[in-house]
This record gives structure tokens, sequence and C-alpha cells, in this order.
């Protein structure tokens, strides 16, 4: 029984910690130092990477939209020029210039699509201070959103004549919109851009509610260490007199 205990071999080390042996000293601390890093930075480090390939894959597969321009001026009926009421029947006709029953006035065919669906395709802005009104018109191509374009100009154009005796103004077509030679979206920077953005709030926020939990930890590590503290302290020695007998 001595002789087989004897050749028997020692227990080999776990693998953990034959492989931390075959280490020197300055890789295991580089390698502790990768999973302290880790663990601290993972989660926000995650959020902008997320942030990114989503901005990037939304600018590479997004379907191609582009945008023809279109303007519109409103002038005084009576002298040609632009005043207070032009400036202001320019706000109104830029309101009513999407309309289903705005765009019934034009002459020219509008693209064809889903119904009610012209007011997604046709964008009206105005200024405050000028009579001009920016029709902007978007398609899947760039015949299409010109057509949207003025198709929306002209309606607009023969509304205002036909309530010229009253309103007072005139409305007068300035530019056609052509059809443009780049699509206006996707925008590869703009996407990657606005997607990294938005990963690096989400990290910023991931780190501060990580940085609270560790704070909030450490605070009651730090409230449990005296009371243990106190725990281990000896008591008092009793002192006392010894008397020697007589």
């Amino acid at each position: 029984m001595q002789r087989r205990d004897a050749r028997r071999r020692p227990p080999r080390p776990p693998r953990s910690v034959r492989r931390a042996g075959r280490l020197g000293p300055a890789a295991r601390r580089l390698r502790g130092w990768s999973i302290a890093a880790a663990r601290r930075f993972g989660l926000p480090v995650a959020f902008v990477l997320a942030g990114f390939l989503g901005g990037l894959g939304y600018a590479v597969f997004a379907p191609t939209t582009y945008t023809a321009t279109a303007f519109v001026l409103v002038v005084d009926a009576g002298e040609g020029q632009s005043g207070p009421a032009a400036v202001s029947f320019a706000q109104a006709f830029g309101r009513l210039a999407p309309l289903p029953e705005t765009l019934a006035y034009s002459s020219l065919p509008l693209p064809d699509g889903e119904s009610g669906s012209t007011r997604a395709h046709i964008q009206a802005s105005t200024s405050p201070d000028t009579p001009l009104i920016k029709l902007a018109g978007s398609g899947r191509t760039a015949r299409e959103a010109a057509a949207f374009a003025n198709a929306a100009a002209d309606a607009l154009v023969r509304y205002g004549t036909s309530h010229r005796s009253d309103t007072g103004v005139r409305v007068a077509l300035m530019t056609l919109a052509e059809p443009p030679a780049e699509p206006s979206s996707p925008n590869l920077p703009l996407g990657v851009a606005v997607g990294t953005a938005s990963g690096i709030l989400l990290a910023g926020l991931a780190a501060a509610v990580m940085s609270g939990r560790r704070g909030r930890a450490g605070r009651r590590e730090r409230d449990r260490l005296p009371a243990a503290g106190t725990a281990a302290l000896p008591g008092p020695v009793p002192t006392g007199r010894v008397e020697v007998g007589s």
C-alpha cells in the first residue's frame, strides 16, 4: 500500500493556475487591466458602437429620397408690389398649399400614389418678412419630386387667381422645380454622426448610472466596516486587588 501511494502522481493544478504560471508578471498585469477596463467601460463602448452601426445601417439601407423646390410669390393685385397684406396672405396660402382641396386646382398631373399621401410628398414653407412661398416636393425619383413641387405650385397659382377678387392679392409663379441631380437622403455622414451621437448620449447615461451604483455600494461597505471593527475589539481587562491572608 505504501509503494502504491508513493507511485501516485500529485494532483494537477487547475488550468487557470497553470495558464497564470506560464504568463509573465507584465502579461498578468496587462490581462488584469484589460478585464477591469472591460468591466468598467464595456457597456458604454457597446452603446457607442451600437449607435455607430445603427446610423451606418440606416444610411446604407434606407430608401433613397429626392427633393425638388418651386417658388411662388404673392403680390398686391392693384399695385403689383409686396406689402403687409401680401405677406399675410402668403402665410395663409402656405398652409393651404399641401391640402387636397388646393391641389385639385392643378392642371398638372400628380404622380401616382396612395390616396391621401400628398401631404407627405409636399411641404410648404414661408417667411415672416417676404411674401415668398417655397414648395418642396419629395419622391423616390428625381422626376417624381419635381412633379409634386410643380403640381403644388400650379395649383396654388390657380387657387389664388380664383380668389383674387376676394383677397385683393395675386399669386404669381416665380420658378418651376427641376429634377435634382442627387438624392437629398439618406446622407451617409449625417446618418453616422447622428447614430454615434445617440450612442454617446446613451453611454454617458449608462456611465452615470453605473457610477452611482458603485458609489452607493462603497458607502454601504464603509458603513459596515466600523461595526465589524468595534465587535472585534477586546473588552477591558478586569482589575482587582489581591488580598493576602494574614
